[in-house]
This record gives structure tokens, sequence and C-alpha cells, in this order.
């Protein structure tokens, strides 16, 4: 079989097509449940004349009975099954078709063109029906008619190469009625849309997320519900609205194809109970029976779909529909006709279409079970079936080994759909941007073009350097007290003599800015109190040593004036800035170092080379490695932090496709990675930082319109996704600040500074809490003092490890949240509460059932006909 460029089953079931790369379409009859074993053995019923040029996109008309579409370069072609004939081509099209949508109702279809334009198209008449500019950018788009409404969904990419997704009115199609920017990946977003719910997810490949938006029919907006961390996505489908559980809230059903499984993706809206059919959930759906015949639709008919209903007190039988009269095995020499072979007619009026007899007795449709979304058929089997099954001499060996397989690699599936499950205090982290008026705005001439070794961005406690264009490596030095609008021209800067390539403030001084230039000089500068107050072009000292352009520079995390370099001399170089000379060099490197990390206690340097080698030094003992190990494929670029005590790596990379990959490995074993989670496809290089405390890694890079979040644990899988944080502008870097610089009393664990293209920004990351008047010590445990040095230069290069303190961050005037007393319960507003006259439903049990025991007691007291006295005997008459 050749590589599938797209597919599609038939919306009344049991075909499937495929287009190929041989240029030609082939549609396949599926074999019933209950022998899938002929798959292997499964032949097309037809197959379709090859093209002049590739298939594209391929689907079914919704309500003709066998109507084929599919697109190759700028031509679509409308080709009936039932007959094998080509019907209808059009060739308006002035550039290569992307996508293709039909209107529930079969009349018109939508298509999104290369050239930038969407066309609605009456295939009958072949004539454009309207035409609009579409979206900005060349690259591939989607469009999808929303059900039978007069409305489209688009998306694609803006002019900047953002994603977006556009609204559009067929009433008014000049212009898109509502546009929402989504972010800077690359992968297509795949719209997919309910029209029973008018739900509409989006997703694309590469993408770890799915997006979940609402369209309104009054002003046609979109409003975004949810976003979905999952898997990288592959591709994706939309299951039946019939296969839904409807009696658990299941309203929609995704299928997530990702590197090893198909994950089902319910959504359930919650209800109190499940015992009744929600019909406010569940409208009347389209049934599986079509409109109308393929010849009466070519005849200019229009039908109408049957609308059945999902109760399953109500559902009606499923007849069978498979095949329109072909049988497997049998593939007919398709026609060739087109569109001129068959007159077009339009009719207004629908005519009335025989619908076949379905050719077996209508079966009846099992109730489902809650765990029909996860569980194959193999589970559900009855004891008789699988005794009869292990008895059987039609079973052979081999399909009983693919049955264990099939069914072992469901039960992985299922296992790897609640792994990660796990209690997180900080999951559901929140970002928020500080008021305008602690920001810093009108940044002119911001310089994008520093090599992206480099952090871009960084920030302490006073002050902040941003890049700025200009020769000589310009760079502003801005106090972060003084916020407000910058003037336009004039700033004072730091100049050197070549583009500054990197730069570091000391973590140990607010005054000492370390530069790193691409004449292979470091820079170091004593910025004066205050901040600059004129251009500054002599430092207080240079340092030489390596032969090519530096790429980026680091200090050490205890250790006073210790700084390491590197450089496309592929030398890893460490400098001791109160001799201003280096010490150390190491060598070994056979390709560049795309970067450095210092483990927490100062002994080990991390390095990730271009090579994809990860290594691991002790740089004080030997230049050679202690241990080394397979890194990230990719050739864009890594960056790698100790994590968890030190006794794990984590690393942001890239694989052979180019998409952004997150790693964990085991210090003591660099042979494999422990985990790797593939999160999107962006070329900018994720930088983390982590927030030992937390235990929190936060990634972001140049660009980017969101942050992820991973915490990071001692247990598999060791990395837990977190909430992500979307931001109104690109993201051109983040610097975080020191600890105890957090207002704890807002449950605050971290502080950054946000730079985009014009401004800097405060943002602070918080936890949500409900008793914030008590110190959160579970969340904030004691800090090490990472802002104070434990040595110096010369003691640590004698082989001193001192490390350091640790210090509350619990203020004085808080208790902690563990010594808070219990809360009492509140008494409700309109709650009428006795705690001496309320009864349980047990009281009220036994007091009814007491009281009704009474009423039946046995009575002793004589009845009144024992007491009424009669005549003597013998006074009766005979």
């Amino acid at each position: 079989m050749t590589a599938k460029r797209k597919e599609q089953v038939s919306p009344r079931g049991g075909k499937e097509y495929e287009g190929t790369r041989t240029l030609a379409v082939k549609v396949w009859l599926l074999p019933e449940e209950d022998n899938l074993s002929e798959l292997s053995n499964l032949n097309p019923v037809v197959a379709v004349p090859k093209q002049n040029y590739k298939i594209e996109n391929v689907t079914w008309n919704p309500m003709a009975e066998g109507v084929l579409t599919f697109t190759c370069n700028d031509c679509v072609v409308l080709y009936d099954v039932t007959s094998q004939e080509q019907k209808i081509s059009i060739n308006n099209h002035k550039d290569q078709i992307q996508s293709i949508s039909w209107r529930d109702n079969g009349q018109v279809f939508v298509t999104s063109c290369k050239d930038k334009r969407l066309r609605i198209i009456d295939p009958r008449t072949s004539s454009i029906v309207q035409e609009t500019q579409g979206h900005d950018n060349i690259r591939d788009s989607r469009a999808l008619w929303l059900g039978d409404k007069d409305m489209l969904c688009t998306t694609g990419f803006s002019r900047s190469r953002e994603r977006e997704v556009k609204v559009w009115d067929c009433r008014n199609f000049t212009s898109s009625v509502s546009s929402l920017g989504i972010d800077s990946n690359t992968g297509t977003l795949i719209p997919l849309y309910d029209a029973d719910t008018g739900m509409l997810f989006l997703t694309g490949k590469g993408d770890s997320n799915i997006r979940y938006y609402e369209i309104s029919e009054k002003d046609s907006t979109l409003t975004e519900n949810n976003i979905s961390r999952t898997e990288q996505v592959k591709g994706v489908g939309m299951v039946p609205k019939r296969a839904l559980n409807v009696m658990e809230g299941e309203v929609d059903r995704l299928l997530l194809l990702t590197k090893q499984a198909i994950i089902p993706i319910p959504y359930i809206v919650p209800r109190k109970n499940y015992l009744e059919f929600h019909d406010d959930l569940f409208p009347d759906t389209a049934s599986d029976e079509p409109g109308l015949s393929a010849t009466a639709w070519f005849s200019g008919a229009n039908g109408q779909r049957k609308l059945v209903s999902l109760n399953p007190q109500r559902k009606t039988a499923i007849g069978s529909r498979r095949g329109l009269g072909l049988q497997p095995g049998e593939v007919k020499e398709a026609g060739g006709g087109t569109s001129a072979d068959v007159p077009v007619t339009n009719k207004t009026q629908p005519e009335t279409s025989q619908v076949p007899n379905p050719t077996s007795p209508p079966a009846s449709v099992p109730n489902a079970s809650p765990s029909a979304t996860s569980q194959s058929p193999v589970h559900n089997r009855t004891d008789e079936e699988k005794a009869a099954e292990a008895i059987s001499d039609d079973v052979t060996d081999e399909d009983k080994a693919e049955a264990e397989q099939r069914e072992e690699v469901q039960k992985k599936v299922s296992a790897r759909i609640f792994s990660g499950v796990r209690q997180c205090k900080f999951k559901h982290w929140k970002c928020k941007t500080l008021h305008r008026s602690t920001h810093i705005e009108n940044i002119r001439k911001l310089d994008r073009t520093v090599p992206g070794e480099s952090n871009f961005f960084v920030a302490n406690k006073k002050r902040c350097v941003v890049p700025i264009e200009g020769s000589g490596g310009l760079l502003s030095v801005f106090e972060l007290d003084k916020p407000g609008k910058l003037q336009d021209a004039g700033l004072p800067v730091l100049q050197h003599q070549s583009k500054a390539t990197d730069y570091a403030w000391d973590p140990f001084s607010d005054n000492r800015l370390v530069v790193a230039c691409d004449d292979a000089k470091i820079w170091v500068w004593d910025i004066p109190e205050g901040g600059l107050t004129e251009t500054l072009t002599e430092p207080r000292g240079t340092l030489r040593g390596h032969m090519e352009k530096i790429y980026f520079v680091i200090f050490h995390p205890l250790a006073r004036d210790i700084i390491v370099t590197s450089a496309y001399d592929f030398t890893v170089r460490i400098w001791d800035l109160s001799e201003m000379k280096e010490v150390l060099q190491l060598f070994v490197h056979p390709d560049q170092v795309f970067c450095a990390a210092w483990s927490p206690d100062g002994k080990y340097l991390c390095t990730v080379c271009k090579d994809g080698k990860v290594r691991i030094f002790n740089p004080r003992k030997s230049p050679n490695p202690v241990m080394e190990g397979p890194g990230p494929e990719g050739s864009r670029g890594a960056r790698a932090v100790f994590v968890l005590e030190g006794n794990y790596l984590f690393i942001s990379g890239f694989d052979k496709q180019s998409k952004r990959m997150v790693f964990m490995y085991d210090t003591g074993d660099l042979s494999k990675p422990l985990y790797e989670d593939s999160i999107d496809e962006c070329p900018a290089i994720l930088v983390p930082y982590y927030d030992e405390d937390s235990n929190t890694v936060f990634l972001s890079g140049r660009g980017d319109g969101q942050m992820y979040a991973y915490e990071v644990a001692t247990e598999e899988p060791y990395l837990f996704p977190l909430a992500t944080t979307k931001f109104p502008t690109a993201s051109q870097a983040f610097s975080f600040l020191p600890k105890y610089l957090c207002n704890v009393k807002e449950v605050e664990f971290a502080k950054a500074y946000r730079l985009t293209q014009t401004s800097v920004e405060p943002v602070s990351f918080t936890v949500p809490r409900v008793r914030l008047e008590y110190f959160q010590d579970d969340l904030f445990p004691e800090t090490r003092v990472t802002w104070e040095p434990t040595m110096t230069s010369k003691d640590w290069l004698a082989g001193s490890n001192r490390q350091p303190r640790t210090l509350s961050l619990q203020p004085k005037d808080m208790t902690l949240l563990s010594q808070a007393p219990k809360e009492t319960p509140k008494v409700r507003k309109f709650e009428s509460y006795n705690a001496d006259t309320y009864k349980t439903d047990e009281q009220k049990k036994e007091e009814l059932m007491s009281a009704m025991t009474n009423k039946l007691s046995k009575q002793e007291a004589p009845l009144p006909q024992d007491l009424a006295e009669g005549v003597d005997e013998d006074e009766w008459d005979d």
C-alpha cells in the first residue's frame, strides 16, 4: 500500500477512501466488526483513475449517497461511487486548493486556496457563488462549514506567521466577522465542529493541547472555554454522535493519534444524576441514512436528512447500508466521464428519491456502557464467548497471538491515558501581569538578532539589560524603580567594539555586569549607583582567551568571581574575575556547545553539544567528562538545568523533525533519558527556569505567546505537565528574581520580568488559596540563600564546596497554616439550621418506622360486640 495522504470514513459507515501519492483515489469496503481479521487481505472496491497531480483533499457529500469529492492541485472532482463515473470537474481556482468543506445541506462547498482566497462554489453549475480574501499568509489553511448555518470557520496564518482562526458570515462575505490569534506554532490548526452543541475544537499537528470554543450565533464571536493538555498530536478525528455514551453526559469525543497510541478524549457535561436522558444536551441529530441518491443529486434535486433521537429508549435500529451493492474484491474499471457527459440542471423543488431498503435485518443497538470510551471489544466478551473461541478450530495460533498482542496494546493505552494523574499543589498556578504603572514602555529598536544561545534579557532586583540595534553592541540598562515611558532618543547605553552576544548579572552584586562579544572579548562593567547617566565605552576590565565568537557566559551559583564561557572554538573556559584571568579549560567538545549549567552544589558542570552528546564534568579535577550520554537529536540548540538537588537533569531541545522536546535524565546514568515529551513545532529554543522550592520548571521561547510549566519528581514519569498561561503579546524573554523578593502574603511563589517588543513588564506567579491570612508553609519551605556567596574564587579553586544557608520566608506577623485552628462550619444565609433540633436522615427514618409500628400495635381491650347483652335462649321463638 502506498503512503496515505488524507483519508476519511464515509458518513454512512462501512466505507473508507484513500488518497495516495500514486495520484489515485481508492475506495475500500471495511469488513464487519466480527471479521476484522480480513483487513490484511482487503482489496479496494473502487479505484478512481489516476490524476495529473497529487490528491490533496478527499471528502464525501453529506447529503447524497456515494458522491465522492477530491481535489488535486487547482481542480475539484466529483465522483459517483455507485456508477463509478467522474461526473463533474471544476477548474476555476488559480492555485493549489488547500482544503474543502461541504455545507450540511449538500448543495455548496467552500474551498481555501494557496492564492489566499476563499470560494463558495455550487458544483452542479460549476460556478463560484461568492469569493473573498482569506488569510494573509500562503501557508496551509483549513476551511470548515459550520453545519447548515450561514457561517464558516477558517484557520491559517497571519502576515506575521501567527496562527489564527476566523469566523465568516456567508451573508456578508467581504470580511470575517470574528478573528482570533492563537500562537506562533508552525502546525496547521485542524478545526472540528459539532453542529448539535455548537462546540468548535482546534488542534494542530505537533500541538500538545486541544482548544475548545463556542461560537455565538448572534454576533458570531468566538469564546474560548477550555484548553486541555495532552500528548503531542499527530492527527485528530471526531466520533459520530450515535457512538457517544449519552447516559454519562458525553456530548463529544475526540480521537487523538499520538506517537504510540490512539487516545479517546471525552467531553462530559456534569449533571447531578445520569439516570435520565437529558434532552437539553442531546437534540435530535442527523441519522446515518442519506437524504437522496447520487443520481437524484446530480440531476439537481435537494434532499433532507432524517433526524433521530439519541435517547437509548427511543433509538432506532441501524440497518446495513454497506457497499452500495459493491462487494470486496470486485474492483470495477472506473469510468472516466467528465461533467460534460451529464446535463446539469438547477431545480429548486426537491425530488423524492427512493432510498434502498437495508439488505439485512436491523440489529438492535446495545446500551453504551460507561467504559465504552476506553475499552476494546476484547474486554466486553462474555465467558461463554471466550470459551467458545478457545475451542474453535478456526482460530490459529497466529490469530491468538495477534489477539493477545492487541489486548496488551489496549492495556498499555488505557494505562497511558491515566498515567501522570497526580496531586500537585502548583498545578493550577496563575500568572498575572502587574499594573501598567510598573511597566517600562516605549523601548525603541529592540535588537532581536542576539544568538539563540543567549538568554536575551537579564534582570536583578534593581535593573535590567535590553539589547538595542546599532553599531558597537549597544545595551540599555533600565532602572526598575523608575518605570514609565522612555524618551524617544538619546538614552545612555553601554557601547562595545563589536556585537554583544550574551550578558549576565553577577548574582552577588547588583552593579556588576559581564558581557560577551563576537570579537572573543569579555567585558566587565560596574554600573554606577542610580543607573546610567551617559553612554559608557570604557569597562572596568576585559578578558581575552577565546579565538572565536563567544555565545554564552554564566556565573557560578555559589563562588564569587567565577564565570564560565564557550565560543565557536569549541572550548569551555572558566575565569576568575578577581584575578581577571583564565583558570580552567575544557577542550573535549568536537562541535558547538549549545549550553552549560552548574549543579546546585557548584561541583559539576553539564554541557550539551551539537554532536548530540550530554556531558557532565568535574572541572576542578579533570578536563574530561565524568559521564557522557546521548542528548537531543536536533541541531537547533538546547538548554539544560540541574533539578531535584542535582540528582536529575532537565534538558529542552529538538528532535530530528525540529519539534521542541523536553527530556529528564538521571545524573547517575546518562545512557538514555528517563522520560521525554514533545511540546510543539517552533524554531525558538525553550529556555527553562527551575524553582527548586516548588520543583517547577517554567519554559518559554523567544516570540512565544504562552508559557509552559512542568513539575519534576523522582517517581515516574518524572515530568508532570502543569497549567499554561497565555499573554496578549509575544514574549521575547523572561528573567526571574530571587525567592526572597516574592510576596508570600499573596501566595506568590515566583516573580519575573517579561520583555516584549516595546516594554518590560513585571509578572507574578501565584497559587490560588483561601486562607491568605496564614503563611502557606506547605508551599514555602526554607529556601536556600543563593543571592549570597558561600566562598571566594580561590576557595572554590582550592576544592572547597561550602553550601549556602537556608532562610524561612515566613513574615513575623503571620501564623503557619499548619498551626491554624480548624474552621467552624459557616451558617448558610438562606438555610434554617438548628443543631439542637436537627435530625439526620437515619433518625427521621427510625421515627417514621416507630410511628407506623405504634399504629399497627395489638389491641388487648374487648371488642364492642363482646360487651353487648342479648336475650336468653328460651326467649327465642321456634
